[in-house]
């Protein structure tokens, strides 16, 4: 029962001190709190005993309602849920799961723990009160406003870039070997930073501590400041509602984040290739090796994503019918520079594309080709599977296929470019020859159709508007306006 005793200290105004008896883990246990009054509006010793005993009775229930979410885990932080439910995706890759036949399933899914562990720590940073807020505080309203404040013009992602000065060469005292093995970095890339070409804060503050140098004295620093995206925020969104529905099954916390609204900036239209930069790549490829030629050709031409490419393997390619069936892809293994594993394609579900002619004759073209190079390389070959290889039958890994196309755009004098663009440029290519948006749903391996038409919604809408105008000539030339 709750109690409530005066106390008059010699210095300071009289007070209660609340005594409240709560049950925890079955024990009957005495916490305390205080009552400060006002003399002047409770002015009796009456006035004042039942304020406080009234005072004593909330208090009392209040901290059984403390003890009783604590025992519940509803007082727990949503950043501790949201690790919970991190590494509880992260058990999806341990080796016991491989014993149940939903492993492949959600291989994926685990797999992606990478950006939420990035979304967390963002959360962390940008508002450490919503990430300390009590799980059973964390409603609609508050993700909201996180998202708001997400999404405001001075919450930037950052992305920097750093680049050689041309007198830092003097301050190299090393090899690049042995920058390199100080660093978390391939000797390949310390070259070609000191190629003079652009590279990543991280790498050039890894340069400089192996040279005993400070970054700026190095490298000029580029910061490139822009807002957050639209289908960034939806992320977040999303990451927010898991969270959620997670906290609602392991502690039967009832919210209302399934209905979260996604706030922030308008998707920008994708990059894709014009068509004379299509018709420059066509006149370079033919003095480019087979391998280039057909993955480049073969990207432009399937929509394929560069670790579909790379994962690619013989077994999968029907070179009779011309077809063939993605379902894997290259993915590098966080945390493990240069290291790669293979994986089920990105949305576990497995597809399988009609080639054009030309395709298939690469193709033929890059196997005899390979089989050459089996042939030379004897025993030291590696007996992989895969479609595109080096001159020991080990895959092509996705780093080195990105500089060889960038190797390429830059001989024709074509403005750096992203290899992802060679999908986008499929995408609009179909889209514009009339397929319907279901088939090329199909072949870029969406999952819904209503995504596709996201993305590429500005394409339709141009066909929209060309299709209007054919129409108003069509009627002026018949009504002969």
């Amino acid at each position: 029962m709750a109690s409530a005793k005066l106390m008059i200290p010699k210095r300071n105004a009289p007070y209660y001190v609340l005594t409240a008896n709560v049950t925890v883990h079955g024990k009957r246990v005495r916490r305390y709190g205080r009552f400060d009054f006002d003399p002047t509006v409770l002015k009796t010793h009456r006035q004042r005993e039942n304020a406080a005993i009234e005072a004593a009775l909330v208090f009392e229930r209040a901290e059984q309602q403390k003890a009783d979410d604590e025992k519940d885990g509803k007082n727990t932080p949503f950043r501790d849920v949201a690790r919970a439910y991190i590494d509880s995706k992260k058990s999806m890759l341990d080796p016991s799961v491989r014993l149940e036949g939903d492993y492949e399933q959600h291989k994926n899914k685990a797999n992606t723990t990478a950006g939420k562990e990035t979304m967390l720590r963002r959360i962390c940073e940008i508002s450490p009160t919503f990430a300390e807020m009590p799980i059973s505080k964390v409603n609609k309203r508050e993700c909201e406003k996180f998202l708001d404040l997400l999404g405001e013009a001075d919450v930037r992602s950052v992305k920097g870039y750093a680049v050689l000065k041309p007198n830092a060469k003097q301050y190299k005292k090393l090899s690049c070997p042995q920058i390199a093995a100080q660093c978390s970095i391939q000797t390949k890339s310390v070259e070609r930073v000191f190629r003079g070409e652009r590279t990543t804060l991280k790498t050039a503050q890894e340069i400089a501590a192996a040279l005993k140098c400070k970054p700026e004295k190095l490298f000029h620093i580029e910061l490139d400041h822009r807002p957050i995206a639209r289908k960034t925020i939806k992320e977040y969104a999303i990451f927010l509602r898991l969270v959620m529905q997670y906290a609602e099954r392991e502690y039967g916390i009832d919210n209302d984040t399934q209905t979260l609204a996604v706030k922030g900036t308008r998707s920008r239209p994708v990059d894709c290739l014009h068509p004379e930069e299509v018709e420059a790549l066509f006149k370079v490829l033919p003095r480019c090796s087979t391998l280039e030629q057909v993955i480049v050709m073969g990207l432009l031409n399937t929509g394929m994503r560069r670790g579909e490419v790379c994962g690619l393997q013989w077994d999968c390619v029907d070179l009779e019918k011309g077809s063939i069936l993605i379902n894997k892809q290259l993915q590098n293994i966080p945390g493990q520079p240069g290291k790669y594993r293979l994986i089920s394609s990105k949305n576990g579900k497995g597809r399988s594309i009609t080639v054009a002619p030309f395709i298939v004759s690469l193709l033929k073209k890059h196997k005899a080709q390979q089989s050459a190079e089996r042939i030379r390389a004897g025993g030291a070959w590696e007996n992989s599977g895969f479609v595109f290889t080096d001159e020991l039958g080990r895959h092509v890994s996705p780093h080195n296929v990105y500089h060889s196309y960038k190797r390429i755009v830059a001989s024709i004098g074509m403005p750096e470019a992203r290899f992802h663009d060679l999908r986008h440029s499929y995408a609009v290519a179909a889209i514009h020859a009339g397929d319907d948006i279901k088939t090329v749903q199909g072949n870029l391996g969406h999952a819904t159709s209503s995504f596709t038409l996201d993305v590429y919604g500005h394409v339709t809408e141009e066909m929209k508007k060309s299709s209007a105008d054919h129409m108003e000539k069509f009627i002026e030339k018949v009504s002969g306006g």
